[in-house]
């Protein structure tokens, strides 16, 4: 179902960008120039989401933690092969860090 739209937004272009934009509408198969300035705009994350970095941020956030997770463990393992004590190496690794 359509939404009246009751509000307006106005702006200039060039004529390049003009013919740019119609060109991108074109080829969205937008019914307008003013559709795929619409539909575009509209897919720009609101302010908040910015912010909070929203769910794609904590996406990434969970990602990054599982990596570390996973990289500790694989360290382990290659210490255990190696047969070093994985504390100690952990303790050296700890102190280059810092």
């Amino acid at each position: 179902m359509l939404r009246t739209r009751t509000r307006m937004v106005s702006f200039r272009l060039s004529q390049d960008e003009y013919e740019r934009l119609r060109n991108l509408s074109l080829a969205g198969s937008a019914r307008s120039v003013s559709e795929f300035a619409r539909m575009t705009l509209c897919r720009i994350p609101a302010a908040s989401d910015l912010e909070t970095g929203g769910p794609r941020l904590a996406h990434l956030e969970n990602t990054v933690a599982q990596l570390t997770d996973e990289l500790r463990e694989l360290r382990r393992l290659v210490e255990l092969l190696q047969g070093a004590e994985p504390a100690q190496n952990e303790a050296l690794a700890e102190a280059r860090r810092q």
